[in-house]
């Protein structure tokens, strides 16, 4: 990782998830062991296919993990901890905190991700304590909490989701800083500055047009990112100011690829256009 780590902005390469949605996880994890990552993440629906269709329990899990070299790194979809969002059925790609705690202990990772998404708008101040509530009940299983700000939800740019971190007052709440959104949300780039680069936990690469093509972000952002260097969003000038920030994070891409006879070139593709990305001056 020397020639990628940018200063030492790498702590571990992974391949998000969000990439392969619906590969089963025995799958997902060959391929990016075979294509060169270091890590993974994971979505709630495909470790409960794992656990309900392919046999695996969570010891198996990671123990599947360590065969193929590779750690977890974050389990990704929490909302039930705020607003109207509490107490909501979770979905395919969601968990309530009691799944992702037992899910990212046992499998070894560190992070769980949150995203703020609730018909009843941002209260900051009612927000910020239950954000650190669930905080604090990570904490009591070793776990960092990270808010993703997502442009077309309820805190929707990274100034926002600092606020409300800030607000909580917990050392194990962080961010997930993804490069897309970031460009989707219209913020500056200066306002990342504001985060402390400790708390900037995980960090997702992918790119894009300049300007949107349609009105529609969230079908824009399952459909129509691009891997890394392949756009206009600046990623590799983020990644310079992160860099320079001192930010040291697990770092990936999130580009949903064609599931195909084709896949293992669409991984290691990615994989390269990453890889090249990191390594810009």
């Amino acid at each position: 990782m020397t020639g990628v780590a940018r200063g030492g902005l790498v702590e571990r390469l992974a391949l998000m998830n969000g990439c392969l949605a619906t590969v089963p996880f025995r799958r997902f994890v060959a391929l990016a062991a075979a294509a060169g990552f270091e890590a993974v993440s994971c979505w709630p629906n495909v470790w409960r296919h794992a656990r309900r269709k392919d046999g695996l329990d969570l010891a198996g899990m990671r123990m599947l993990l360590q065969d193929n070299g590779l750690v977890l790194t974050d389990c990704d979809g929490c909302r039930e901890w705020v607003g109207s969002a509490l107490g909501t059925a979770a979905t395919a790609i969601d968990a309530d905190r009691h799944e992702m705690f037992e899910v990212c202990s046992a499998l070894g990772g560190t992070t769980i991700t949150a995203v703020h998404d609730t018909g009843d708008g941002l209260d900051l101040d009612r927000d910020a304590a239950a954000f650190a509530r669930l905080c604090d009940d990570a904490a009591e299983h070793g776990l960092r909490v990270a808010l993703e700000f997502v442009p077309f939800t309820t805190v929707g740019d990274v100034g926002t989701a600092w606020s409300l971190v800030e607000a909580a007052g917990r050392p194990n709440g962080g961010l997930v800083f993804d490069l897309w959104h970031h460009a989707r949300s219209g913020a500056a780039d200066s306002d990342v500055l504001r985060v402390p680069a400790s708390r900037i936990f995980t960090v997702q690469l992918a790119d894009g047009p300049g300007r949107a093509p349609g009105p529609d972000l969230a079908l824009e952002a399952r459909t129509g990112r691009r891997p890394p260097g392949a756009g206009e969003m600046g990623n590799s000038r983020l990644l310079r100011i992160l860099a320079g920030m001192g930010v040291r994070a697990t770092v990936g891409p999130e580009v949903r690829l064609t599931e195909d006879t084709e896949i293992e070139h669409h991984v290691n593709d990615l994989y390269q256009a990453t890889v090249r990305t990191l390594a810009e001056k």
